[in-house]
């Protein structure tokens, strides 16, 4: 099968006329979950509710009684995934990444005995977040948390907050 290009795609669009494109969209809507997502938070004037969603499910990851640190890793790294499919905004990405990271910090802070394999992770989140927060000049936006994260991260272990004052000494 030929790959389809931006350029073929956009050949095809100038070709079609509006209401094969509307019937187009609405397909696409109704057969892919990440068409719906994306959609849902693009048309909501509110705060995006898929961003609040993946938000309260990366909680949940971190919350379990006696969570294991593979499968909570996993699962914040698939859910950050499936959430960069459907969000366009950078400053939303950088918030969820954020939010992974206190909800790391609650849980080290809560279990002091985390491998460094899970220190590793909320670093990565960490640094990943700050990249976006630069790139994009939220600085001002995101400064207040950043430095709670950072104040939380004191009593870690495995260097973390060491590293994470290093990963965000540009913001």
């Amino acid at each position: 099968m030929a790959k389809i290009t931006k350029k073929t795609l956009l050949k095809h669009l100038s070709k079609s006329d509006k209401e094969d494109i509307i019937r187009e969209v609405v397909t696409l809507f109704n057969k892919f979950t990440n068409v719906k997502e994306y959609y849902t938070a693009e048309l909501t004037d509110e705060t995006n509710p898929m961003l609040e969603r993946y938000k309260k499910k990366i909680t949940a990851a971190y919350s379990l009684p006696n969570p294991k640190e593979r499968s909570t890793n996993i699962n914040a790294n698939k859910l950050i995934k499936e959430f960069k499919k459907i969000s366009i905004y950078e400053r939303e990405l950088a918030d969820l990444m954020l939010h992974r990271v206190e909800c790391g910090i609650v849980a080290f802070n809560t279990n002091n005995k985390r491998s460094e394999t899970f220190y590793h992770c909320i670093l990565n989140s960490f640094e990943e977040a700050c990249g976006l927060i630069y790139s994009d000049n939220l600085i001002n936006e995101f400064k207040s948390r950043i430095n709670k994260a950072l104040k939380d991260s004191q009593s870690g272990k495995f260097e973390i907050h060491k590293k994470m004052k290093e990963a965000s000494k540009d913001l």
